[in-house]
């Protein structure tokens, strides 16, 4: 997990309070939105979110700007997560 600090950080640490606050959020969003194409929006918001915390974590800076970026980074993770949980339940309740 070379390339990927985040995920290596999330699997080896006990950040995943941070995911959970993530999954929770998103969640409580994405029930509320209730709109598949929002849903899909804010979950490719969220990956583009990742996506960006990952690549500049790869460049080292400074101690407290990667601590940042773990969080976002993490936090997004359950994002994603809580948005495909919200997107399944708006695709099930529309039928």
């Amino acid at each position: 997990m070379k390339y990927f600090p985040i995920l290596d950080e999330l699997f080896t640490s006990n950040s995943i309070i941070f995911l959970l606050i993530g999954l929770a959020v998103s969640i409580m969003i994405g029930v509320r939105m209730k709109n598949v194409k929002k849903i899909l929006i804010a979950l490719s918001v969220s990956f583009g979110v990742y996506a960006v915390c990952e690549a500049i974590s790869n460049v080292h800076t400074s101690y407290f700007a990667e601590i940042i970026l773990l969080i976002v980074g993490t936090a997004s993770i359950g994002g994603m997560a809580g948005f495909l949980i919200s997107l399944a339940d708006a695709g099930r309740s529309k039928r």
